[in-house]
């Protein structure tokens, strides 16, 4: 079944692709789950030129977007008349390994002193907004000179990591002018996910919009508009298409799995099973509402802190869980 994915591109810009991550425009791109086979078109919402009119303010944005966009007060650096294109430097699941990961992760309450820690190390950068979670680090930036910036943001990040500089060129994906603007639409509509269409990355990029544009944000008129048509288009692509039917996130998916696989695995039904859960996190809180909607009421959780579990397991008083701690 085919059907339109509303994805917005900028126009007139170069793509610049370095190190061993890569964002992949094609003009068709199957996404495949238990219950959804799908293929998303590209459908670009604005004619040649007018995305980057947009961008830089010349023209209102498209009507399909323009409830979503607000207009943001800029804060660049004086760039001497040059103007700045969107760039993002980053790895994710694709490209690099937990361990490497979380050497670069910023919790989110942190996003925005990043951010502003990076403009004054980085003078090339005129804007910028860090997007961090278990799965992807991404600095969303605006620079009139891409190879300036390139250099500056990866001695701020071999500073900050910890990590060698050759460790961050092997893990790293770079991504410039258009290409960097559909890699953000391809994120925010979930086609960059471990699980396809899983909707909690368009939270975080909604979260990402919101803290750049708070008046401590280095976001400023191109980078809160890019950031602000992503979430638009990544509400569009779930309204219109069915890339969210079924499990949409790992811990559904493993909730789905185990029901699936419990009479041939264990040899005994699902209302018979018991899991064992390691952990006490946001995944596991979101996998025990899944296993609860399903009816599992046998859990073991096993944590660090005997503590955080015994909290998690309070949330739900219909499912029999017991808690243990666990030596590391």
């Amino acid at each position: 079944r085919f059907v339109a994915c509303a994805l917005v591109a900028l126009s007139n810009a170069d793509g610049l692709h370095t190190g061993a991550g890569r964002a992949v425009r094609s003009s068709r791109v199957v996404a495949s789950s238990s219950r959804t086979h799908i293929a998303l078109t590209d459908v670009v919402v604005a004619t040649q030129g007018v995305m980057a009119a947009v961008l830089t303010g010349a023209v209102a944005p498209p009507a399909a977007v323009a409830a979503e966009v607000t207009i943001v007060k800029p804060k660049k650096k004086a760039s001497g008349g040059v103007p700045g294109q969107p760039l993002v430097i980053g790895l994710s699941h694709h490209t690099a390994s937990v361990d490497v990961r979380e050497k670069l992760a910023v919790k989110e309450p942190e996003w925005n002193n990043a951010s502003r820690l990076l403009l004054e190390r980085c003078p090339s950068v005129q804007e910028a907004a860090v997007l961090s979670t278990c799965n992807r680090f991404e600095l969303h930036l605006v620079t009139p000179d891409r190879n300036a910036a390139i250099r500056d943001v990866m001695e701020f990040l071999v500073e900050r990591s910890g990590l060698p500089e050759q460790a961050l060129w092997d893990n790293l994906f770079m991504l410039g002018g258009e290409d960097a603007a559909w890699h953000l639409l391809r994120v925010s509509a979930g086609l960059d996910s471990l699980v396809v269409g899983e909707g909690q990355i368009l939270s975080q990029v909604k979260a990402c919009f919101t803290h750049a544009t708070e008046p401590d944000g280095s976001a400023g008129k191109v980078l809160g508009r890019l950031l602000n048509v992503a979430v638009a288009a990544g509400k569009r692509v779930r309204s219109e298409t069915s890339i969210s039917k079924g499990a949409v996130s790992i811990s559904s998916a493993a909730a789905e799995l185990a029901d699936m696989r419990s009479q041939v695995a264990l040899g005994k039904p699902w209302a018979d099973a018991s899991i064992c859960i390691v952990g006490a996190g946001t995944m596991s809180r979101l996998l025990l509402t899944h296993l609860a909607s399903k009816g599992m009421t046998r859990v073991r959780l096993l944590n660090r802190g005997l503590d955080r579990s015994q909290e998690l397991a309070a949330q739900y008083p219909d499912v029999e869980g017991s808690c243990e701690g666990m030596e590391m």
